[in-house]
Order: structure tokens, then sequence, then C-alpha cells
């Protein structure tokens, strides 16, 4: 269905000064559309940034846009939960994402919690790409052309929230009426104003509307991006101190936009993925090269295996076949296609011990004692005494 949607040189959403100005956490604090909040995660404040601007859209009955996923259908949803991984100036950046999406009646709910080892910024003069931000490729499952119905969506720490589409090979902020301008919310875990936030919490609800549909997708795909990034004293980016950390780089298939459905998908019950299970070993572990318990369909999975000191990898079995010859130099790599089960064995290096013996010149030498030290008895052993 095509969309009658008009686009503008501009960002939607409330300016990042005035949603500030909503996040005090003292009690008494009013938020637009919404009660006051004071809530506290052991000694870090958590504060609350609802923003309905611009906005007349209903949010569907049951629930409620504030960053807080206490809604019954979050209840076992299936969750996207990657890891950042990243070597950067000498440095190691870590953090995590867990997302995931319900399809309600009218419209769409995203909800992300980030963790990040960078502290959150803002600022009211930076694009939203370039200060912290949940960012990430949006498209509906039945998206056929990668010319049309692509989205980039974003909704810094700070809620700011913009959204574009790929239009003509490059990305138009979308103009929207106020029908159908998305609810957009963010709750954080400390103060954001003095660099102590480390910890995000997003949610937003984006009416079908929006894209001109009027009923519930099949699945959606979604290409999640966690951006850091660190301001001048005067609140400019500083390209070389943004980083954009796409996990859809991880699989290769995900990676980029050369045809719609590069993204991960989301169905009625959340994440769609397979299983991983690794069976714990005596003797050294095997783990899978992001940390993840889960694998995509069609992506190559790098397995890492580590004996222990004075341990070697015996066996390793993938859904039941023997895999062992196909270790190359610590990893074993295979295509996903469904869950999977993997099970190493390790066993203690075999080294040969000879003992109890001696000899005279001209003499043969006397019986002596040989021992494989492998911890393995049943074995047969050839030599003679030359």
């Amino acid at each position: 269905m095509k969309k009658t949607i008009k686009y503008v040189t501009c960002i939607a959403g409330a300016a990042v000064m005035a949603s500030l100005g909503l996040a005090g956490c003292s009690e008494g604090k009013n938020f637009v559309n919404g009660p006051k909040y004071e809530y506290r995660l052991t000694d870090k404040t958590e504060e609350y940034v609802v923003n309905t601007t611009g906005s007349s859209v209903t949010v569907d009955q049951g629930i409620v846009i504030d960053g807080v996923f206490d809604e019954a259908f979050y209840t076992n949803r299936k969750w996207l939960k990657a890891n950042k991984i990243l070597q950067q100036s000498g440095q190691t950046e870590t953090g995590t994402l867990e997302m995931t999406t319900y399809f309600s009646e009218t419209g769409i709910v995203v909800a992300a919690h980030i963790t990040d080892s960078r502290a959150a910024v803002y600022s009211s003069s930076v694009a939203t790409g370039n200060q912290t931000c949940f960012s990430g490729y949006f498209a509906f499952g039945d998206t056929t052309t990668s010319g049309d119905d692509v989205y980039e969506v974003e909704n810094t720490a700070a809620n700011m929230f913009k959204i574009s589409e790929f239009v003509s090979g490059g990305l138009q902020v979308m103009y929207t009426s106020e029908d159908v301008t998305p609810v957009h919310a963010v709750r954080r875990v400390g103060d954001i104003t003095k660099g102590e936030c480390y910890e995000y919490y997003v949610e937003y609800f984006m009416p079908y509307a929006l894209f001109g549909r009027t009923s519930r997708p099949v699945t959606v795909y979604f290409n999640p991006t966690m951006i850091s990034a660190t301001l001048d004293d005067y609140g400019s980016a500083i390209s070389d101190l943004r980083t954009w950390y796409n996990f859809g780089e991880h699989q290769s298939s995900l990676y980029g936009w050369s045809k719609p459905n590069s993204g991960y998908v989301f169905d009625r019950n959340g994440f769609v993925s397979n299983s991983l299970t690794i069976k714990e070993a005596e003797g050294g572990s095997v783990t899978e090269e992001w940390g993840y318990d889960w694998t995509i369909t069609g992506d190559m999975v790098n397995l890492n295996v580590t004996p222990d000191e004075g341990y070697r990898l015996t066996h390793l079995y993938v859904n039941g076949e023997e895999c062992v010859d196909d270790v190359v130099a610590g990893t074993y790599s295979f295509m996903a296609q469904g869950n999977v089960t993997v099970v190493p064995e390790f066993a203690p290096e075999g080294n040969i011990v000879v003992s109890d013996v001696y000899a005279w010149i001209g003499y043969p030498a006397s019986e002596f004692t040989l021992e494989l030290n492998n911890g393995e008895s049943d074995y047969t052993l050839d030599y003679d005494t030359s």
C-alpha cells in the first residue's frame, strides 16, 4: 500500500533540552500525559522521560509507553540479546543490547535495554545519530525492494526521536502528522547531565498508519545499531569519538541494505532464532564467537575451542556428528540451519614415562616400566630393549 506521507528536512520529536526538563527525579515533577515518578535501583536514580509532543495517537489498551517493560505481553517474549565488543584507540568498549517487538492491534511496539562502557551524552544542537542513541534499520517482512519501505529509526538516550525512509538511494526524514506521530519514552539509570548514565531503556509505539498499513504484520526486520559518542565542551560531536556499532555486522547476511530483509527477524513471539546449546566438559571449553546462545539460519557460526593446560580436544559432536577433524587453529565453523547442540570431550595430553631402568656397559638393559599418563589404561604397547 503506497504511503501519502510528505517529507521535510526536520527532526521529528521534541528538542532534547525540553525532554531533559521532563527528566527530573524529585517528587513533584510532572510528565506530559503521564504520572510523576521517583524510582531507585540500588544506589542509582532512574529517570523517566515520556514524550507525546505533537502526537494525538491513542496507544492500544493495556500498553503504556514509559520505558518500563511490565505489560503482560512482555512475559515469555523472545528477546534479541547481543554483545558489543569493540577494540578502539587501544581500549576495549563493551556493552549489551536486549530488544524485542510486539505487534498490537494498531501499531508496533519496539523495546530495547542498553548498557554501555561509555557514559551517555546528549546535545540540543547535534544530530540524533551523533549522540548516544538506539538506532536501527527497519522494514516489514513483506517488503520486496530496497528502494522503498525501508526506514531508519533513532531514539536517543535523551529521548529525541527521528524516523527516515530510504528514498532514491538516500535517507529522507519523514514528516508525520499528529495522528501518526510515534509515541516514545526513555528510562535512564543515572544522571545523564553529570555523565553518570551507562544504562537506559527505550520504548516506542509506531502506528501502522504511519507506514500506510492497517493490520498486524506477520514479521518485521530490524537491524539494530548502538551509537556511543563523546561530545566536546560545546556539545558538538567529534566524528572520531563516535562509535556506530551495528550488531548485524556479526552475521554477514544481515549487514547492509543490499536487500530489504537485511535484519534480524521478529514475529508475533519476538526475536526469531535457533538455539545454540554448548555442553560443559572437563578439561576445556567451547564458546560461540560473540558469547551467544542463539544462531541465525544461513549464517556462519564460529566456535572457539580452548583446552585447559595439559589437555587436548578428543571429540567434538555437533548434533551427534563427529567434527573434531574440522577444527582448525582452535576454531570450528559451520553454517547454521536449525537448533544446534555441541558436546565437546577433552583428555589429558598423552606422554610416555620410562622408569625403573638401569644398564651396564656390555650387558642388556634391565626390565623397565612404561606408563601412558593420559588417564587411560586400555592400550597395547610394543617395544624392544635396544
